[in-house]
């Protein structure tokens, strides 16, 4: 199997945590130094003879990963995929190491495996079978959030454009834009009325995120639109016709992108927890949110589309 060198204060805890897709395990050296490292399911199918292709799955993994971390904290797992390991079982039984330095670049093959880091789930239960199912460890959101981005597309897409926002604050405005609408899709939200109705199902936090960017006072499509409300991180480019102004000819209010990491976390976060209680009957605790939302009523007219 493959394993990457992971660092973070999180390590320790997160090697507790019981998932069919991920482990965190720790080795000690000589000099009595705890080294963690990452390694899942979904690397096991790659040979040893091809450590470009394992540290392009492995980066596409651990960015998911992070980005379900980044859900509810600011700390994320830091990795190195210039040196991965390659581990395999000795006649004793023992693992034996061989590092691999990745230097060279492929960008066609780095695509492919952003595009489906994880294979197939059909041999995974014969790996793991000996897990209990109610282990108590396995009760945690990182366990159900991964697996659900393991098998479901709309959360493996909005996981991975919410991680590359923040890695450049530049992928911001024109990645929450498709988190939202990708979000929509997968809840046949259409048009006003539809939202009014089908954001009922789901939590108040999610209520008030939606309503944050939806909400036509809020004004965010427009600001995310213009580059003259958003500047340099405008999803369009010049033009007369994205002014950022009232019908007065004001300058509108700027959006604050600490709000807008804000509301984006709880969409995502509140939304795949809908998915999980329709799915597995329970959900987690929501995000704690610092910033007081007015108290929503909520309506056709309160959305735009």
């Amino acid at each position: 199997m493959w394993a990457i060198s992971i660092y973070s204060s999180l390590t320790l805890d997160l090697s507790t945590k019981i998932s069919e897709d991920f482990n965190i395990f720790s080795e000690t050296n000589m000099s009595e130094h705890q080294h963690f490292y990452f390694s899942s399911y979904h690397l096991d199918s790659i040979p040893k003879e091809e450590p470009l292709r394992a540290s392009y799955r492995a980066k596409a993994l651990l960015q998911i990963f992070n980005g379900i971390l980044l859900l509810a904290d600011d700390l994320i797992l830091d990795y190195d995929l210039q040196d991965i390991n390659y581990l395999e079982l000795d006649k004793w039984g023992h693992y034996d190491w061989s590092k691999h330095s990745v230097y060279k670049t492929n960008r066609e093959l780095e695509y492919e495996e952003l595009q489906e880091p994880f294979q197939s789930t059909l041999g995974r239960v014969e790996k793991y079978k000996k897990v209990p199912l109610d282990h108590k460890n396995r009760r945690h959101y990182l366990v159900d959030f991964f697996d659900y981005a393991c098998k479901d597309e709309y959360v493996k897409e909005v996981l991975t454009l919410f991680i590359l926002s923040k890695k450049d604050i530049l992928f911001i405005l024109i990645n929450t834009t498709k988190i939202i609408e990708t979000i929509e899709h997968d809840l046949e939200i259409i048009n006003a009325s539809s939202a009014t109705e089908k954001i009922q199902l789901l939590s108040k936090e999610f209520q008030q995120a939606y309503k944050f960017f939806k909400d036509p006072k809020s004004k965010f499509s427009h600001f995310s639109n213009s580059e003259y409300g958003s500047g340099i991180f405008a999803r369009h480019g010049t033009s007369d016709k994205k002014k950022y102004h009232d019908k007065d000819g004001n300058l509108l209010p700027l959006i604050s992108f600490d709000d807008i990491d804000m509301n984006t976390r709880t969409l995502i976060y509140e939304w795949i927890n809908y998915k999980l209680e329709a799915d597995k009957g329970y959900r987690y605790l929501p995000v704690v949110i610092k910033k007081n939302f007015e108290t929503l009523t909520l309506s056709a007219k309160d959305f735009k589309f």
